[in-house]
């Protein structure tokens, strides 16, 4: 589905003009607006976002993509593996690396706190 600038079709409908540096306007097209009207965009659209559900969901997703983060950070984000247990081997690697680089930033931490003066 496409949509086009009300201020030009029809033209000078509305009495105003847009930016005629635009190169759409050099074209003589003006704004045009595609609408994606698949099944997955209308999905996305209708989603609830202040449900519990979608907050589990999302908690989920951005706690995956922490852990990416830091598995490239670290260079260990690509395992040259073929077989599952290899994997799942590869990631409790990164979640032991992960983990233990937490645990110590939280010693330094208060290690600095306790040696801080009052």
């Amino acid at each position: 589905m496409v949509e086009r600038c009300p201020l030009l079709t029809p033209p000078g409908a509305l009495g105003e003009t847009c930016r005629i540096e635009h190169p759409q306007f050099v074209k003589e097209i003006g704004c045009v607006k595609y609408r994606n009207i698949e099944r997955g965009a209308q999905l996305r659209l209708e989603l609830d976002r202040q449900s519990a559900e979608y907050d589990t969901a999302y908690d989920d997703r951005t706690a995956a993509e922490r852990i990416n983060s830091q598995a490239k950070e670290h260079g260990i984000e690509r395992p040259a593996l073929r077989r599952m247990s290899g994997v799942c081997n590869w990631n409790t690697l990164i979640y032991i690396v992960i983990n233990a680089k937490a645990l110590q930033r939280v010693c330094t931490a208060k290690a600095q706190q306790e040696h801080a003066p009052p």
